[in-house]
């Protein structure tokens, strides 16, 4: 049985989005909807990164899934360090 869509609260640089995910996709996926939800275009989705609400860095070639994320899920998205500025 194929698992449900996601809800999942992405933080770019402070201002949450609600992102549909696919829970079978890997986690990569994420940036480029939460980018263009926020209205964030300048960086491409590769200058970013993905942490979780303790901070530690997520593997975006995960699959989804793997992680347990929930509804209430919380993550966020941040230019990787050195890039912009």
């Amino acid at each position: 049985m194929p698992q449900r869509e996601l809800d999942i609260t992405v933080v770019v640089n402070g201002q949450p989005s609600e992102v549909d995910v696919n829970p079978e996709a890997p986690l990569h996926t994420v940036i480029p909807k939460a980018l263009a939800q926020t209205g964030n275009v300048g960086q491409p989705p590769e200058n970013w990164e993905l942490r979780d609400v303790s901070g530690t860095l997520l593997d975006l070639n995960r699959e989804i899934s793997a992680f347990g994320f929930t509804d209430e899920t919380r993550l966020f998205l941040n230019l990787k360090a050195g890039i912009g500025g």
